[in-house]
């Protein structure tokens, strides 16, 4: 896996993440993992490729695995190049290629609230909207 996405691999991000529906807030190259169906032993997924954490993903198009960050989502880093979160039944991980990437990508997650569009501030978890 390269160290950090070429220009080529960024307009693929680009392409498969559009502006018009998305605001990218990181990017960063890593492998997804899973502790499952053991919670103390790393799996790895065979998914590798760009991570992006980015507002209101309103297209799948491309996009192999996607996760829901929901409130209270718990981001963790394990390491400066691994990084855990809780998935549905078991313990999700990415380990980054590039240890910068990695470190602009947690601090992304850390301040996810503070960046996050204003029709995601006003929608209460689960989607449900505000209520007449």
């Amino acid at each position: 896996m390269p160290s950090v996405l070429s220009e080529n691999d960024k307009e693929t991000v680009k392409r498969t993440v559009p502006k018009s529906a998305n605001k990218i807030q990181a990017v960063a190259v890593a492998r997804l993992y899973i502790a499952y169906p053991d919670g103390q032993r790393w799996i790895y997924t065979g998914l590798q490729g760009a991570a992006v954490l980015a507002n209101d993903l309103g297209s799948n198009r491309g996009v192999i695995w996607d996760q829901e960050i929901y409130d209270p989502f718990y981001y963790n880093q394990d390491r400066t190049f691994f990084h855990s979160f809780e998935l549905e039944d078991c313990l999700g991980g990415l380990s980054f290629v590039d240890e910068k990437e990695a470190k602009q990508f947690k601090k992304k997650m850390d301040e996810r609230e503070k960046n996050a569009s204003k029709s995601t501030k006003a929608t209460p978890f689960q989607g449900l909207g505000p209520q007449p």
